[in-house]
């Protein structure tokens, strides 16, 4: 049965995202390729490393210090600070861990709210 999302929060340093809009997980793992001659036209692989990072996206307002904004992001992105980041569901922790803000965005678009958007790269095992 679907969720509603609306529940799920994400926070970066212990802290909500200002105005948080959407986050995703997105998960891969590297393919390494054993294939040799003897295999002909067949691939074989085995499994790498387990790569995964969170995309998030929500309102860019500074003014509010006591959430997490671009202004801590970008200082943090620059530092090479590595953010500890919780993701909950109705209050329930289901994944946390720390990472390394990778990218980050702020669009001001005419007539409309300013938004930031980013990639948080996990570093190391996720409980």
């Amino acid at each position: 049965m679907a969720k509603n999302a609306t529940n799920i929060i994400l926070k970066l340093a212990t802290k909500e995202l200002i105005g948080e809009i959407s986050s995703s997980i997105n998960s891969s793992v590297d393919v390494i390729d054993v294939s040799s001659k003897a295999s002909g036209r067949v691939r074989n692989i085995l499994p790498g490393r387990v790569s995964e990072n969170i995309s998030f996206e929500s309102l860019a307002d500074d003014t509010n210090s006591t959430d997490y904004g671009y202004a801590t992001a970008h200082a943090a992105m620059k530092a090479g600070t590595a953010v500890a980041f919780t993701i909950t569901r109705d209050v329930v922790e289901i994944k946390a861990g720390t990472g390394y803000i990778t990218s980050l965005t702020k669009d001001n678009p005419d007539n409309d709210r300013s938004t930031m958007s980013g990639t948080l790269e996990i570093s190391g095992a996720t409980t």
